[in-house]
């Protein structure tokens, strides 16, 4: 999953008496969607997660993502302090539609917070996740502050795919980033760069009209426009055919520029975002892009 771009965290919205008001959390949701943000985060410190019983956090789960738009990534706040809870709320965001799953540092027992314990904690709910995880660090609100050695050492996992520091320590970000330089992830994405979700291939596939593979605008795939959207193993091939002229028709000409560009001129220096002409996708209109962790 392309975890770029800016996921702002949604509150709660409540009735005086203390109710969740869920009507206004999905007008909140909607409104949300029509704006640039790539994605939103659910049940996160803004969203008063903590105060919530598991009932709704489940609700809030629920009501949020049926009023997403299909092409915004959402990231459920998961973390419970038990790994087993979890685990579940991660099961059942998973279940409902969610891309990422942010789960914060269990923090309660302070004295029991080691590396050693706190790397169980995460490759458990990792090795078991239907989603990928982001680990949360908020010691603002929850008086442990994971160290950059730990983030880095749970980086190697393939289902850890990055970190919310909200810790506001630029150096021990500035540790991260080196730190993980090294490790690449895989992640899906449209002609455009945008994510893509679970959620948006489903409307796709019920939606009439035509897709065109990329593939097929480098001149590379043996299927014409109208593919059915699928992952598809990565171009053995480095050379890029001429395009179709016919195909290259159907896309405006300077997207098509820019995507040529892209793909041709190797990886992009001094960007988080690293392209590499080896991972075009074929016979998809999706290809990945190699993205280093946070």
């Amino acid at each position: 999953m392309l975890l770029h771009g800016i996921h702002p965290p949604i509150t709660t919205p409540f009735y005086p008496e203390g109710n969740i008001y869920f009507k206004k959390l999905e007008q909140n949701v909607e409104h949300y969607s029509k704006t640039p943000v790539a994605g939103i985060v659910v049940l996160g410190s803004t969203g008063e997660a903590i105060l919530l019983s598991d009932d709704e956090r489940r609700d809030v789960l629920k009501i949020a993502v049926e009023a997403a738009s299909p092409n915004k990534v959402m990231i459920a706040g998961t973390g419970i302090e038990s790994a087993s809870e979890t685990l579940r709320l991660t099961e059942h965001a998973a279940s409902l539609g969610y891309d990422i799953a942010m789960v914060r540092t269990p923090h309660y027992y302070k004295a029991q917070m080691k590396p050693g314990n706190m790397l169980a904690f995460y490759r458990f709910v990792a090795d078991r996740s239907p989603l990928p995880v982001m680990i949360y660090n908020f010691p603002q609100a929850t008086g442990y502050d994971i160290p950059a050695e730990l983030v880095i050492e749970l980086a190697e996992h393939s289902n850890l795919i990055g970190v919310k520091e909200s810790s506001g320590d630029v150096e021990k970000v500035r540790r991260m980033v080196e730190g993980t330089r090294h490790i690449k992830r895989s992640a899906t994405v449209s002609e455009t760069f945008d994510a893509i979700t679970p959620r948006m291939l489903k409307t796709a596939n019920q939606q009439s009209g035509e897709l065109v593979s990329v593939g097929a605008l480098a001149g590379t795939a043996s299927s014409a426009a109208g593919t059915t959207p699928r992952p598809a193993t990565p171009s053995s091939s480095h050379s890029q055919p001429e395009a179709d002229p016919e195909l290259r028709g159907r896309f405006a000409r300077s997207k098509y520029r820019l995507l040529r560009q892209l793909l041709t001129e190797g990886k992009t220096k001094g960007s988080i975002i690293e392209f590499y002409l080896g991972t075009l996708q074929q016979n998809a209109f999706l290809f990945n892009l190699n993205l280093p962790v946070l």
